[in-house]
């Protein structure tokens, strides 16, 4: 598979077969193992390998918009970073060789850095917490894992406020994940965190754009199988309005270039208008520091991808 204009091919190859290997056909197709393939990873089993080769031969631009997404990726977790010392990654998926969010808040935030991670996949929970909350990974500092499922809102939150002090603005991170929710579910979940976050925070978000012959497959692949997981097609637009809608304002487009002149992935920062929900607390003692020009955030040049 090739992108148009680089001159380079660019191949996700077939399942391998072996001893091990062969019990995996009846595996169900899973997004995190699905997309740690087509993001280059290791971490895929043979059913979701061939999910993934399927997906690019329905949209051949996706090779090129998954390797523009890792340079959109890191800036928009870099931006979070260095904006907040506490961070939620929502939809963490797999650990990948990358340096990871609190990695970075490490060496930003030292100490006062914390660090919720949230899926509900079962494989991603395993190798995260392995990862990324085994003491002797992160030595000792405030990393937790959570078990829990995005499309119920409200039990998010409230778990959430057990291990941030959400009095004050946090830094949220969904890549990769507001594409595997319905447009109801993403906005329940816009709303809430609107909700319950001091002005302030902010949110960095990464998205496929359109590609909806992949959008497709997946997704079908996924009601054959019985599998909870689907895939959803947005364009930058109308992701835009369902944060405005709920106070996230001064929506900041990041500009990640394809060589190849493909449509690019949605890449974006946006943060919490203190105008919401002015009742909220946080929002009352807090609204002079709304702006996330107040928080130790690099210029916008910086976060701009290359």
């Amino acid at each position: 598979m090739s992108t148009p204009g680089t001159g380079k091919t660019m191949t996700w190859g077939a399942a391998r077969s072996g001893t091990l290997l062969d019990r995996e056909e009846w595996a169900l197709t899973n997004a995190a193992r699905t997309f740690d393939y087509l993001d280059y990873g290791k971490d895929s089993w043979s059913q979701d390998r061939h999910v993934a080769v399927k997906m690019a031969e329905a949209s051949p631009g996706l090779a090129g918009q998954m390797l523009v997404h890792r340079k959109a990726r890191e800036g928009v977790v870099d931006a979070v970073c260095r904006s907040f010392s506490q961070v939620i990654d929502l939809g963490c998926g797999l650990p990948a060789m990358r340096r990871a969010p609190h990695e970075r808040g490490r060496v930003l935030w030292g100490s006062q850095a914390r660090t919720v991670y949230v899926d509900h996949d079962l494989a991603a929970l395993a190798a995260v917490r392995a990862w990324w909350e085994h003491p002797a990974q992160v030595r000792g500092y405030n990393v937790r894992v959570l078990d829990l499922d995005l499309r119920f809102p409200e039990t998010l939150v409230n778990a959430l406020g057990e291990h941030l002090d959400l009095s004050v603005p946090v830094g949220v991170i969904s890549t990769l994940t507001l594409d595997h929710l319905q447009d109801e579910e993403v906005t329940g979940l816009v709303e809430a965190l609107a909700a319950r976050l001091a002005p302030g925070s902010g949110w960095g978000i990464t998205h496929l754009s359109e590609m909806t012959g992949a959008v497709d497959v997946y997704t079908g692949q996924a009601q054959e199988q019985g599998a909870d997981t689907r895939l959803v097609a947005r364009e930058p637009e109308g992701l835009r309005k369902v944060f405005e809608a709920a106070g996230w304002g001064r929506w900041r487009g990041l500009s990640p270039r394809d060589p190849g002149g493909g449509e690019p992935p949605i890449a974006a920062l946006t943060t919490l208008d203190a105008s919401t929900h002015p009742d909220h607390p946080a929002r009352v003692a807090r609204s002079e520091r709304s702006d996330l020009s107040a928080s130790p955030v690099r210029p916008a040049r910086s976060t701009e991808v290359d």
